[in-house]
């Protein structure tokens, strides 16, 4: 191979190598889109079951007024005037 040939082809691979792995369509490009895409495919799988639980606890609340207050007392320990409240501590079984 002469000198001219051997540059001409290493013209060619570097221009083949620039396009492939720069640009909006190269490779490395691509493979960032496709990590992307699965990230966002995961939160959109995670923001839907939240939906999903967030719609039942709604249904539940909207047909049970017993649930919420069920869930008042529980959460923000609210207690009925009156009404006294007993607080047990867990014990050690040694």
């Amino acid at each position: 191979m002469n000198w001219r040939r051997k540059w001409g082809l290493l013209i060619v691979v570097m221009l083949v190598a620039y396009l492939l792995f720069s640009g909006n369509r190269g490779l490395w490009n691509l493979y960032k889109l496709h990590a992307e895409k699965q990230q966002l495919l995961e939160q959109n799988a995670r923001l839907q079951s939240d939906i999903n639980r967030y719609q039942t606890e709604y249904q539940t609340y909207s047909k049970d007024s017993s649930a919420i207050e069920k869930q008042a007392r529980e959460e923000l320990n609210l207690v009925k005037p009156g009404e006294t409240v007993y607080k047990f501590g867990k014990t050690d079984a040694h």
